[in-house]
């Protein structure tokens, strides 16, 4: 019996790339109905190229007419840029058009420099290079003319970006400003070290309490609120566990593998800022993981554990992660509710359990018992014997 991909015919420059793309769409988990949805969309675009004479080399610079042209034809899906990922993915699979991607637009020389300078020389991690490069760009957008950058336009560009920014961050934005201006002064770039420029963000470590983490309670509503029937309720359920019971942050949920958890040795293997760490895996997890695994489907392309319940199959990126806690959160009706939070309310349950603070930071694998004591502000009831009686008369 045919499927309703195999009964989609293309014609027109695209035919020879028909076969092909729908292989591809079935091999990164696209259902029939959708690999069909797709091919439909190939079949009018390789039409409008044949009308207009468009060559597969000259289509990457114009798909934005051929969009607006489904757009006034009526069409009411598939009508964007985002709907033809899939299809130039797989031209540029096959090299028939350039790697759609944003890491092949021109870029500053001196820019592009500074990233292989932290990618090489400082061993940072792709995320860290992003965030560096990000800053310095976003600098560079105002002063493009690098000469004419001054000690000012260095303190204007900080106090307008804590506008936007927490403390917190707006400490990032400084560290990344700094590291970007020695860089170009190094390099010569720069005549003059503008470090000197760069405002110190009022902010002290250890003088605010933590976020305020959801309660036992709301932790265990969350938990029972999603439902296991299903691949990605199975999923969701795992790394909810994975927060609450080991407190791991969202980033190293993502980039778990498969073979990271030691069913044997019943340990899980934790990787983070450039370290290495293994927790005992509780039973409840390991059960969830094992219920996730068993649906979860092999995936030859990628080994890590947690996947996109969607088409194309691949990692599940931080953001989702992100998002499963707060669908939770709302099902459950607990609150700004975050993945972070669940750790500060794993913390605190260690906490007024009677963990020490040196057993938290292993658990939290935290560098330094001073970043664990924080924890210690949100134990009020075992503060309040400390509090000192307010001097009789005082005003």
């Amino acid at each position: 019996m045919p499927t309703p991909a195999s009964t989609v015919r293309i014609t027109g420059p695209l035919a020879s790339f028909a076969e092909g793309l729908r292989q591809s769409l079935l091999s990164v988990g696209y259902t029939p109905l959708s690999t069909a949805n797709v091919l439909r969309l190939a079949a009018h675009l390789s039409r409008w190229m044949h009308r207009r004479r468009v060559p597969v080399t000259q289509l990457p610079s114009l798909a934005e007419q051929f969009v607006r042209h489904r757009r006034r034809c009526g069409y009411t899906g598939l009508r964007s840029l985002r709907g033809l990922r899939p299809i130039m993915a797989y031209l540029a699979s096959t090299h028939a058009i350039e790697q759609p991607d944003a890491a092949r637009r021109p870029m500053c020389p001196v820019l592009e420099q500074y990233r292989e300078y932290l990618r090489r020389e400082r061993r940072l991690s792709a995320s860290s290079v992003g965030r560096y490069a990000t800053t310095a760009a976003r600098l560079l957008a105002r002063q493009p003319d690098l000469r004419r950058l001054t000690a000012a336009g260095v303190t204007a560009f900080i106090r307008r970006e804590s506008r936007h920014y927490s403390v917190g961050m707006t400490k990032l934005t400084v560290t990344a400003v700094r590291a970007w201006l020695r860089y170009l002064f190094v390099a010569g770039a720069i005549e003059v070290d503008l470090r000197g420029a760069v405002p110190a963000v009022a902010g002290w470590r250890l003088t605010g309490l933590p976020p305020r983490g959801p309660s036992p309670d709301d932790v265990a509503a969350l938990l029972a609120a999603g439902h296991q029937r299903t691949a990605m309720g199975r999923r969701d359920y795992a790394v909810l566990l994975l927060l609450a019971r080991l407190g791991v942050r969202a980033v190293e949920v993502a980039t778990l593998t498969l073979d990271d958890v030691r069913w044997a040795t019943g340990e899980i293997v934790i990787r983070s800022k450039g370290a290495e760490s293994r927790l005992p895996l509780p039973p409840d997890v390991g059960r969830a993981l094992v219920a996730y695994v068993r649906v979860r489907g092999a995936v030859p392309v990628t080994r890590t554990l947690f996947l996109r319940s969607r088409a194309p199959q691949g990692p599940l990126a931080v953001p989702s992660i992100t998002a499963i806690v707060a669908r939770a959160g709302r099902r459950a009706g607990v609150r700004s509710v975050s993945a972070h939070r669940l750790r500060h309310a794993l913390a605190t349950t260690m906490l007024r359990r009677g963990a020490s603070l040196s057993q938290i930071a292993q658990v939290l694998r935290h560098r330094s018992v001073d970043t664990t004591a924080i924890y210690a502000k949100v134990d009020t009831a075992q503060l309040r014997p400390l509090a000192r009686p307010w001097p009789l008369g005082a005003a």
